[in-house]
């Protein structure tokens, strides 16, 4: 329900109404979300149409980060050699050297992450 996000990113409490009995509770944490684009996404439209979340829900976030799949077969087979397998990224894959280099590891991921939040 979209009032009861707003209210939990913007004034940090949830109100929860039952059987004749209305509490506000705290909620302090921290959101991650991801959304899809409602068709192909277009870099001339701003990201609100992109995504079609309304603008003022979407000022409540502290960081948006924008990750757009860009068409490359090689890249694609790589993932999902890696998704199927369970294993780290092939060693014969034709240009490996310079796609494990823009691949960050989980531990570069996470304090990224941190360094963010």
């Amino acid at each position: 329900e979209r009032a009861s996000i707003h209210e939990a990113m913007e004034q940090q409490t949830l109100s929860v109404a039952k059987a004749g009995l209305v509490c506000k509770l705290n909620s302090r944490t921290s959101i991650l979300a991801a959304t899809n684009p409602k068709g192909k996404y277009d870099p001339n439209q701003s990201l609100s149409v992109n995504i079609a979340l309304a603008s003022p829900l979407l000022s409540r976030f502290d960081l948006i980060l924008v990750l757009l799949d860009s068409r490359n077969e090689d890249w694609d087979r790589i993932v999902s050699s890696f998704i199927l397998h369970g294993k780290k990224m092939r060693e014969g894959a034709s240009s490996s050297s310079a796609l494990s280099s823009s691949v960050w590891s989980m531990e570069r991921l996470q304090t990224y992450i941190c360094h963010v939040k």
